[in-house]
């Protein structure tokens, strides 16, 4: 019978899988697989599947499954800079239930972003979204035909004074809702060539200590898909999935909480170690 399932509490055998999975093709973190699902960790640069924001013939993630999974479908996607996971369905009946739970809000989705400025207490945002030109998403006029309800609630993680990891919570899957709705709250992420500042960001920009502070330290958006929980498509079970974060989101974090224990009186008290 499928179980609750995170990364870190997979079975014997379904690590054994992942294993072999990996030595077919390298390029694939699996995080989690049965006969019905397949869960992967998608990272950043990557397109989820081909035609969507760049050549029709470049890789994409859905190719890379396909070489161990032939039947995969892939039952949502992540933009390109967007790292984390992504669910594919093995069977066609497993993608109609897997959809039909996107379809009916069945689904919890978490996020990781860091973002500019202290995001000192949880927040909520639901300004409603509509579309914009080459493909963005903007905030929508009380009168505009073309509004689309969204909401997403935001918690800190981890405040640093001039930025914080905070965790997203989307209610409804607009195209850049969380991007979007960040940056209505003036809390952008750090680095967003569209709805904010599009500069990489430097080393020396998180600890000013650092050593080679003229190197980049973040060059594409700082969001992460770090957990899913969604009715397994058997119907018997949940099935709940975690990401860890990837190396370059887990170096600023790094950087940044070096800064904060040189100077802790800079450090939001909640943030502080004890």
């Amino acid at each position: 019978m499928p179980r609750q399932v995170t990364a870190g509490q997979a079975s014997a055998s379904a690590n054994l899988d992942r294993d072999l999975d990996f030595c077919l093709n390298p390029c694939v973190r699996i995080l989690y697989r049965d006969d019905l699902a397949l869960a992967v960790d998608k990272p950043a640069g990557l397109l989820t599947v081909p035609g969507r924001g760049g050549a029709k013939e470049e890789e994409a993630l859905s190719g890379r499954v396909r070489a161990i999974a032939p039947g995969a479908m892939p039952v949502h996607r992540l933009d390109r800079d967007t790292s984390g996971i992504v669910l594919f369905a093995l069977t066609r009946e497993a993608h109609r239930a897997l959809n039909q739970a996107f379809e009916a809000h069945r689904v919890e989705k978490t996020y990781l972003a860091l973002v500019r400025g202290d995001l000192a207490s949880p927040a909520r945002c639901d300004l409603p979204l509509a579309d914009a030109r080459r493909g963005g998403t903007r905030i929508a006029g009380p009168a505009d035909k073309r509004a689309q309800p969204a909401r997403t609630d935001f918690a800190p993680a981890e405040r640093f004074g001039g930025q914080t990891l905070c965790s997203c919570r989307p209610w409804t899957g607009r195209t850049h809702q969380i991007r979007v709705h960040l940056a209505a709250l003036g809390h952008p992420l750090l680095v967003d060539p569209r709805y904010g500042d599009g500069r990489p960001v430097l080393r020396g920009e998180l600890f000013a200590a650092a050593a080679d502070p003229g190197t980049v330290a973040l060059s594409r958006i700082p969001l992460h898909a770090s957990a899913l929980r969604i009715p397994h498509p058997s119907g018997r079970s949940w099935l709940q999935i975690e990401a860890p974060l990837p190396d370059d989101l887990s170096a600023c974090l790094e950087l940044l909480r070096a800064g904060r224990r040189l100077s802790p009186s800079r450090a939001p008290a909640s943030s502080r170690p004890p």
